[in-house]
């Protein structure tokens, strides 16, 4: 099976070269995935630390802006800990905020239960009207998956 953590930032890139406007927010993670995004694009990458209910506060104040905010953090963390703010802070104000989950289909589990959610986290994204993405169920070619991601007008979540 094909790890997408390891290269989902990497697919962002053409989108940052295209777009200025485009913002990397981590959650404190994703270090050595993030490298190439860093080196190009220093500027527009922010590591907030783990506060991911914070993150999606500033994302959606980014959106607000005319930026275009791009949330890579845990699945766990941005399923459970941060839905509040997704929901109320994005969805509801119709944000096209994307939103990366890494360590889908329970990758974190030498972690704990606390870094594991099976596929709730899609239940509970499309529960609050988020669009999801799930390239371990699309067999389609992952550069398409993100494409669609990416260029869909509305938020939009992928598991990686």
């Amino acid at each position: 099976m094909t790890n997408y953590r390891k290269i989902i930032i990497d697919e962002l890139i053409p989108f940052a070269e295209a777009d200025r406007k485009l913002i990397l927010l981590i959650g404190d993670m994703g270090f050595g995935a993030i490298d190439r995004f860093q080196t190009k694009f220093p500027d527009r990458i922010f590591n907030m630390g783990i506060m991911e209910q914070g993150m999606l506060g500033v994302a959606a104040g980014l959106a607000l802006g005319g930026m275009r905010p791009v949330v890579y953090t845990m699945v766990n963390f941005l399923a459970f800990r941060a839905i509040e703010q997704a929901r109320n802070d994005i969805v509801v104000q119709h944000l096209p905020v994307k939103l990366i989950g890494t360590g889908a289909n329970d990758y974190f589990h030498f972690l704990g239960k606390s870094h594991c959610c099976g596929d709730q986290d899609s239940a509970i994204m499309k529960m609050i009207g988020v669009k999801v993405f799930d390239p371990y169920l699309d067999k389609r070619d992952f550069k398409e998956v993100v494409n669609d991601w990416m260029t869909c007008g509305e938020t939009a979540y992928i598991r990686v």
